[in-house]
């Protein structure tokens, strides 16, 4: 994944679900669905709502007027992609279990604050 973006390893960066690649203008979103184990305050709720929307919540301080709460909203207009990765459990035999690369997503609604409730759609012919 790291080189698909041709970026370094960073466990500082890469271990916390949502990288941000300023020069390259792209968001990417690591998702683990199930939570077992993690503290509360990391228990995001993310989940799939049908087959083409993403229900994601952002990190707790993320809130939709800050630098990145309005990339996620206007990332489109901004030129950011934002890519999505998911993966069911943290773990697969013993060892990090593999994300499945969903494609880009496209912001479609948000409520709430640190965290933002977050909705995104599948750009069409990914997942």
């Amino acid at each position: 994944m790291r080189a698909q973006f041709g970026e370094a390893y960073n466990p500082g960066n890469w271990n916390v679900g949502h990288v941000v690649l300023a020069a390259k203008k792209a968001h990417i979103l690591l998702v683990t669905i199930n939570k077992q184990g993690r503290a509360d305050e990391h228990k995001y709720m993310d989940h799939w709502i049908d087959d083409i929307h993403f229900h994601w919540q952002s990190q707790n301080a993320t809130d939709p007027s800050s630098k990145r709460g309005q990339e996620i909203i206007r990332h489109a207009v901004l030129g950011i992609d934002i890519h999505l990765f998911v993966r069911e459990n943290k773990l697969a035999a013993g060892k990090a279990a593999p994300f499945t690369y969903h494609g880009r997503v496209f912001y479609e609604s948000h409520h709430g604050s640190q965290p933002m409730i977050v909705v995104f759609g599948l750009q069409s012919g990914a997942g």
